[in-house]
């Protein structure tokens, strides 16, 4: 009776095996494929997508983007029409624009780090890869700040009455 129990069980694992790796949804990892693409840094793609211009190509490269898991719905609706919003993701922002005229990070917690990418006409603050702040770029206008300074004398946390 137990072998019998083991026997089923060994089979139907067997068999859920041989399907999962003969099916079409099991795809190679990115780094196993022997596409080109495949070894090119995440990062450039991101930044090599603003300048192609083979639709076919850049389809190509939101492809290899998706399969790594690097843009978003937003991404998606707003790179080609060049726009970036909050929520969009830095990879979807580097695509939409290209590369920006300059960039200041810090590290604000363990882990965090919050960007400030300047463009001719906007700042966009970017937090752990995703865009949290939009500023319009004004002559005279300090960029946003990457560390607020508290005052040398703080406010007591509750004020008496």
């Amino acid at each position: 009776m137990k072998n019998k129990h083991i026997k089923k069980t060994l089979l139907g694992l067997l068999l859920t095996t041989s399907f999962v790796s003969n099916s079409a949804f099991a795809e190679k990892p990115f780094l196993e494929r022997s596409d080109p693409m495949a070894k090119m840094d995440t990062f450039q793609l991101c930044l090599d997508y603003a300048n192609l211009t083979e639709e076919d190509k850049r389809q190509q490269f939101k492809k290899e983007l998706d399969l790594r898991s690097q843009l978003s719905v937003k991404d998606h609706k707003l790179i080609d029409q060049h726009r970036v919003e909050n929520s969009m993701t830095r990879c979807g922002m580097y695509m939409a624009l290209g590369k920006p005229i300059s960039e200041q990070s810090r590290q604000i917690r363990p882990m965090t780090f919050k960007t400030v990418h300047v463009y001719p006409n906007h700042y966009y603050v970017s937090q752990s890869g995703m865009i949290v702040e939009t500023l319009e770029r004004k002559e005279g206008i300090m960029p946003p700040t990457l560390v607020h300074t508290p005052p040398k004398v703080q406010a007591p946390p509750v004020t008496p009455k």
